[in-house]
C-alpha cells in the first residue's frame, strides 16, 4: 500500500539556502525553526520523509508535515501545556512521529521520542519498568495511540497528572497550532537513547547546539541537494534521529524510514529502497553491516549500490575486518572500499564527534597490541610483533569541537597514548535532564568525559570500546548493573550473585549478552530451563536483547574483588577459559 502524497523532484539550491542561513546565525532568532518554516513555504509539494512498514508506505511532503505540525500544536495548546513543557512521544513507525516531534518543537515545548513494545515483549512486564523514569522526567504530557495507553493501564502505570494525547483525536481534530518556537539557547528536545527504563538519561540539546551540529556535520558529509537518506533505525535512538531525521530536514533532501523490526525480518529491503530512492547515505552501527554481508551478500547482482556516496559505520566501535567483508560481499553490487566510511558519535554532542572524509579510504593502523594493553602507548607492529592488532580510524574531529585523551587524573595525554576521550565544543549537552550529580561528574571543566577509550595518530581518532560496565549489542547500550538489578526475586537464584558480562562477537561484529547467576543453596528443586527461560524472557522484554548464554553455577562460583564486587573480567576470563557447572 502507498499513500500518493507527491513525490520531491528536485530540492531548492543549497548555496542559496546556505547564505539564508548566514543571516539567519547573526540574528538571536531560532535559526533552526525558521529554516524548518522556510521549507514549509518553499518546498511544500516535495517529500521530507517516508513511512515504510509491514503495512506499506506513506510519503510525507513538507505540506503534510506542516499540516500535521500544526495539528499537534493545537492539541498540546488544548491540552493546557505551557512553554517549555515536556512531551514524551510513545508511538509506533507511523507517519504522526514527524508532526508530533517537530509540532512540540515549534510550539515552544520540549519533545522526547520514546520506544514502544516490540512485538516479543511482555508489556505488563515494560510498562511497569516505567514508573521511576517517568516520575524522574516528569513529563507535562504523552502523545501515544489508544492501544499503546490501554496497554500503560494495563500494566498499572500510574500516569497521574500528566496529559494523555491520543493520536487518533489529533488526527481527527480540525484545531490548529500556531507556531511559537523558544530562543536558540533554550532546550529544543530530550535524547533518551542510553540506559533503559528508570535509568535513562535524558541528554538536554539546544537549539544551537543542533544547529551548529547540523551545520559541521552537513559539512564534513558534502552534503548537497543530490543527496537522499535511507535509514532502518529506530528515531529514539540519537544515530537516526539526528543523521536520520533532524539533518535531512535541516537540508531541506528526502529520507526513507523503514520500520526497525520490518527490517530485521526482511533486511534486504534496506537495500531495496537504496536503489529505489537513490539513496546517497545510509548510517549502519557495526553489526548491521555484518548482518546484510551474511544475509544478503549472497543476492548482491541484484543491487545496484554504485549511487551510495556512504555506507557510515557508527555506534559500535568500527572493525576494519567487517569493512573488508562488507566489501567484499556486495562486490557484485557495485560497492566499493571508498564507500564504507566511520564515524564516532554521542547524543552528548547532539550526534557526530568526527567522520572520516568522504571518499576517501578510513584510516587503517596496525599497533602492538600487547604494548598497548600493558602500558597504553601506541607502537606500530612490526615484522616481529607477536600479537599484531588493526583498527580503524572514526576520522579526524569536526570542527567546533576539541577532543583531549585523557589519564584517570583527567590530564591530556596526548598522541598515541590510550585514554579516556574528552570533549568540549560548540555543540555540548546542556546537562541530563533531573539529573545534577551525574551531570556535574560527566562534564567538569567545560570537557564531557565520555567513558570510551580511545588514542590519536596525528589527528585520526580511534575509539576502542566503554571504560564503564557498558555494553553496546547491536547499537542498543545496556548499562550492566542495570540488568543485574532486574535478576533479583527470581526463584532459585542465590540474591545479588549474578552478573552480565559483554563480550565481542567477531562473526556478527557486535557483543553479546553473557549472564551467570549462582544457584540458591536454600532452594529445594532448581528446574534450571525454566530459570534460563525466565531470565531470557525479562532480559527481552526490559532490553530487546536475547542473551547468548545463560549459567547457573554452584553458590561461590562467581569471583569478587577485593572490595567485595563481583569482577567483570575477572568473570569473564574464568567464563571463556572453563564452562560453568
Amino acid at each position: 500500500m502507498c499513500v500518493g502524497y507527491a513525490q520531491g523532484t528536485g530540492i531548492g539550491p543549497v548555496a542559496k539556502q546556505q547564505d539564508d542561513l548566514g543571516q539567519m546565525t547573526q540574528t538571536p532568532d531560532n535559526a533552526f525553526s525558521k529554516r524548518l518554516l522556510s521549507h514549509f513555504r518553499t518546498r511544500s509539494g516535495q517529500r521530507a520523509a517516508s513511512i515504510v512498514s509491514a503495512t506499506g508506505r506513506i510519503d510525507l511532503t513538507f505540506a503534510d508535515v506542516e499540516r500535521d505540525c500544526r495539528r499537534y500544536g493545537g492539541a498540546y495548546r488544548d491540552a493546557g501545556l505551557s512553554a517549555g513543557d515536556t512531551v514524551l512521544i510513545f508511538l509506533r513507525h507511523v507517519p504522526e512521529l514527524y508532526g508530533s516531534f517537530y509540532g512540540a518543537m515549534l510550539g515552544g515545548y520540549v519533545p522526547s521520542l520514546m520506544p514502544c513494545t516490540s512485538p516479543r515483549q511482555d508489556p505488563v512486564l515494560y510498562w511497569k519498568s516505567h514508573d521511576k523514569l517517568l516520575r524522574k522526567i516528569r513529563p507535562a504530557a504523552i502523545v501515544a495511540s489508544a492501544d499503546t495507553f490501554a496497554e500503560m493501564e494495563g500494566a498499572g502505570l500510574d500516569l497521574g497528572p500528566i496529559r494523555k494525547i491520543a493520536s487518533e483525536d489529533v488526527a481527527a481534530s480540525e484545531a490548529m497550532g500556531e507556531f511559537a518556537p523558544a530562543g536558540p539557547e533554550t532546550v529544543a528536545l530530550l535524547q533518551h537513547s542510553s540506559g533503559t527504563t528508570g535509568l535513562k538519561k535524558g541528554v538536554r540539546l539546544s537549539f544551537q547546539a543542533i544547529l551548529n551540529q547540523v551545520e559541521a556535520y552537513s559539512a564534513a558529509l558534502q552534503a548537497s541537494d543530490d543527496d537522499r537518506v535511507v535509514s532502518w533505525l529506530p528515531l529514539y535512538h540519537d544515530m537516526g534521529l539526528i543523521a536520520c531525521m533532524i539533518t535531512p530536514i535541516w537540508l531541506g533532501i528526502p529520507v526513507t524510514h523503514i520500520d526497525p523490526f520490518h527490517w530485521l525480518t526482511r533486511p534486504a529491503m534496506l537495500l531495496n529502497l537504496l536503489v529505489e530512492d537513490e539513496g546517497t547515505l545510509c548510517w549502519l552501527p557495526n553489526f548491521a553491516f555484518e548482518h546484510l554481508a551474511l544475509t544478503s551478500g549472497r543476492n548482491a547482482a541484484n543491487h545496484d549500490l554504485s549511487r551510495v556516496r556512504a555506507f557510515i559505520n557508527c555506534s559500535e566501535p568500527c572493525k576494519p575486518a567487517t569493512f573488508d567483508r562488507f566489501t567484499e560481499a556486495f562486490a557484485a553490487s557495485g560497492v566499493r572500499p571508498k564507500q564504507l566510511q566511520c564515524c564516532y558519535a554521542m547524543a552528548e554532542t547532539v550526534f557526530a564527534v568526527t567522520q572520516s572524509p568522504m571518499g576517501g579510504l578510513p584510516a587503517r593502523v596496525t599497533i602492538d597490541a600487547d604494548r598497548m594493553r600493558l602500558t597504553g602507548e601506541i607502537a606500530d607492529a612490526g615484522p616481529e610483533t607477536a600479537n599484531a592488532l588493526e583498527l580503524i580510524s572514526s576520522g579526524p574531529v569536526l570542527p567546533g569541537l576539541t577532543v583531549e585523551i585523557r589519564d584517570d587524573q583527567r590530564k591530556d595525554l596526548g598522541r598515541r597514548r590510550v585514554g579516556e576521550i574528552a570533549i568540549s565544543g560548540s555543540f555540548l549537552f546542556d546537562g541530563y535532564n533531573e539529573d545534577p550529580e551525574r551531570t556535574a561528574q560527566k562534564l567538569a571543566g567545560g570537557f564531557y568525559h565520555t567513558g570510551d577509550k580511545g588514542f590519536f595518530v596525528g589527528d585520526e581518532l580511534f575509539v576502542l570500546g566503554r571504560t564503564d560496565d557498558l555494553i553496546i549489542i547491536n547499537g542498543r547500550n545496556i548499562y550492566c548493573h542495570e540488568a543485574e538489578s532486574e535478576l533479583g526475586g527470581i526463584q532459585g537464584l542465590k540474591p545479588g550473585r549474578a552478573v552480565v558480562l559483554g563480550h565481542e562477537d567477531v562473526k556478527i561484529g557486535s557483543q553479546v549478552m553473557l549472564i551467570i547467576a549462582e544457584r540458591d543453596p536454600a532452594a529445594e528443586a532448581l528446574d534450571e530451563p525454566a530459570i534460563r527461560r525466565q531470565i531470557s524472557d525479562r532480559m527481552f522484554s526490559l532490553f530487546q536483547v536475547m542473551p547468548r548464554a545463560v549459567e547457573i553455577v554452584e553458590p561461590g562460583w562467581l569471583i569478587k574483588t577485593t572490595s567485595g564486587k563481583i569482577g567483570r573480567a575477572a568473570n569473564l576470563a574464568k567464563y571463556l577459559n572453563q564452562k560453568p557447572g
